[in-house]
């Protein structure tokens, strides 16, 4: 075993040992290109740098560079490239840079962040996406868009509630459900059934979809073998 190899080793083992006080259920594994650490009095930290990846039991981040730091490896910072999931919990992700707070179990996706809740198949996005993973809600600001079955969504703040499938927008609101568009100051959204509440001014556009049926085959070529011949007197003239 190289000298590299092994001095990766013995950091893990420092971060089994550390985090068994907060919680003995907690598993931390890493890696990395390079790694640079500092420990003292239970307050440590762990810089991984190139190809960066840790996981927290079934969460796993990757980035180009992850750290880990505060008592017991409370917070776990990923910048660059970020992404990863957690598959018990199903949902995966996407941003420029994460913050996670191990014992508050809240991430925070930064820059051009997407969140998908693959359970309710479920797509966000946003410039800041706060995901607390307690009470399993999602907090959305800055050119959010959402979409989910038929329903696409967007505005300047959102709050998603996982359990419940409710979604809550506000910040110039827009709701598309198929070819209908809705407009308010706040629009509540139940995606499981995709019913749509507005309040504050309304507006909208709502399409016939009779209308549209019948119009479409009103648009239907005439099959000039079953048509009857057209006599003289019904000839269009110009």
């Amino acid at each position: 075993m190289s000298y590299h190899c092994r001095f990766i080793a013995i950091f893990v083992l420092m971060l089994f040992l550390c985090t068994g006080r907060v919680t003995a259920s907690t598993k931390i594994t890493f890696s990395a290109d390079k790694l640079q650490g500092t420990g003292s009095s239970g307050k440590t930290s762990t810089k991984l740098i190139g190809n960066a990846k840790v996981t927290v039991d079934t969460l796993t981040i990757n980035g180009e560079a992850i750290e880990l730091y505060g008592k017991d490896y409370r917070y776990i910072k990923a910048s660059g490239v970020v992404n990863g999931s957690d598959s018990e919990k199903g949902f995966s992700f996407s941003a420029s840079s994460l913050l996670y707070d191990r014992e508050k179990e809240i991430a925070l996706f930064i820059g051009s962040a997407k969140v998908e809740d693959l359970k309710n198949k479920v797509k966000t996005a946003a410039e800041r996406i706060e995901y607390n993973q307690k009470n399993e809600t999602i907090l959305l600001q800055i050119a959010v868009t959402l979409t989910s079955k038929d329903i696409s969504c967007d505005s300047l703040f959102a709050l998603y509630y996982r359990n419940s499938s409710l979604l809550e927008l506000t910040g110039k609101p827009v709701v598309k459900k198929g070819k209908d568009e809705f407009k308010a100051a706040r629009i509540s959204v139940n995606l499981d059934t995709e019913d749509i509440r507005l309040e504050g001014k309304v507006a909208g556009t709502v399409t016939d979809a009779e209308k549209d049926e019948e119009n479409a085959e009103a648009a239907q070529p005439i099959n000039e073998e079953a048509a009857p011949e057209m006599k003289d007197s019904e000839a269009v003239h110009e």
